[in-house]
C-alpha cells in the first residue's frame, strides 16, 4: 500500500487533487486508517489514475471522467467516447481558428486606423410589426421625405407606434444607372392596421445580421456599408438579405448630426 504523499510522487497527482477525487467518487483510496484518517492506495490504482491524468491533458473534464466509470469501462465504449470528443475538439479548433482570424483582420485594421475596427458584432434582430413606406430617391439626404410621408399617413390613420426610440431604413436597391435609390421606411407599431395605398403594414421575422453602431453624420455610411461586406467575406458568412439602418439618433431629433447614432445592418448566414 502508498500513503497518499507516495502516491502523490508516483502519479504526478496532487494530494489536494488526491483528495478532491476522493470526495467526488473518482479515486476513492483503498483503506482509511480510521484513528488517524490516512489514505492508502494499492498498486492496482496505479493505472487507473494514469488514465485520469491522461483524460485531463486530452480535455476532458473532472464530471466527464466521473461518468465515465474508469474501472469498468469496456473498450469499445470508450473508443466511441473518444471519437465524439475529438468531433468536439475539431469543432473547438474550428471556432478558435476563426476568432484568430477575426483578431488578425482587427490587428490590420488597427495598424491603418481604421476606426471601425473592433466594431462589428453578430446578433439577431426580433421579430417586430412595421408600418412602412417605400420609394425611389435621387439622393440619400432626400430619404426624409419618405419619414415625413410615413409620419403624416400614420397621423391620419390614428396609428400607434411601439415605445421604441428607433426607426429604420432598408436600402433595397441603389442603381448608379439610372440615379435612384429604392429606399423603404419603417416604424415599429403594436398592432398589424389595414395598409393604403401609401403605407403597408406587415410583420418581419427575426433575422442574424453582421451589424456596426456608429455616432456620427450619413457621410460615413459609404464606407461603413464597405467595410462590413469585407468583413462578412472574411469571416465566413454570406450577405442573405438588404441591408438596413436603424437610427437612434437622427435629425428627427434635432441635434448636430456629429451626434447621430445609426446601427447598419448586414442579414447574413454562415457559408456551405
Amino acid at each position: 500500500m502508498f500513503k497518499i504523499g507516495e502516491f502523490s510522487v508516483l502519479t504526478s497527482i496532487s494530494i489536494h487533487m488526491l483528495r478532491n477525487y476522493d470526495k467526488i467518487g473518482l479515486l476513492i483510496p483503498k483503506y482509511i486508517d480510521e484513528s488517524t484518517g490516512y489514505r492508502y492506495y494499492e498498486s492496482d490504482q496505479l493505472p487507473i489514475a494514469n488514465q485520469i491524468v491522461a483524460l485531463k491533458m486530452m480535455g476532458f473534464g473532472l464530471k466527464e471522467i466521473v461518468a465515465l466509470q474508469l474501472e469498468d469501462m469496456e473498450t469499445d465504449k470508450l473508443k466511441n467516447i473518444l471519437k465524439n470528443k475529438i468531433k468536439d475538439k475539431e469543432q473547438e479548433v474550428k471556432i478558435i481558428k476563426g476568432q484568430l482570424e477575426q483578431m488578425d483582420n482587427a490587428l490590420k485594421d488597427l495598424a491603418s486606423e481604421k476606426e471601425c475596427a473592433l466594431s462589428i458584432v453578430t446578433k439577431c434582430i426580433p421579430d417586430r410589426k412595421v408600418a412602412s413606406f417605400r420609394m425611389k430617391i435621387k439622393e440619400f439626404p432626400d430619404e426624409g421625405v419618405l419619414w415625413k410621408t410615413l409620419g403624416d399617413e400614420c397621423k391620419k390613420l390614428n396609428v400607434k407606434f411601439l415605445d421604441t426610440n428607433y426607426s429604420i431604413a432598408i436600402q433595397h436597391e441603389i442603381n448608379f444607372d439610372e440615379n435612384y435609390i429604392d429606399v423603404e421606411v419603417q416604424r415599429v407599431v403594436n398592432n398589424i392596421y389595414e395598409s393604403t395605398n401609401k403605407v403597408k403594414f406587415y410583420s418581419i421575422p427575426s433575422c442574424e445580421v453582421a451589424s456596426l453602431a456608429y455616432q456620427g453624420g450619413y457621410s460615413k455610411l459609404k464606407d461603413i456599408n464597405i467595410y462590413i461586406a469585407k468583413w462578412i467575406e472574411q469571416n465566413g458568412f454570406e450577405i442573405c438579405g438588404p441591408a438596413f439602418n436603424i437610427y437612434y439618433i437622427s435629425p428627427e431629433h434635432k441635434v448636430n448630426e456629429e451626434k447621430f447614432v445609426t446601427e447598419v445592418c448586414f442579414p447574413i448566414k454562415k457559408k456551405r
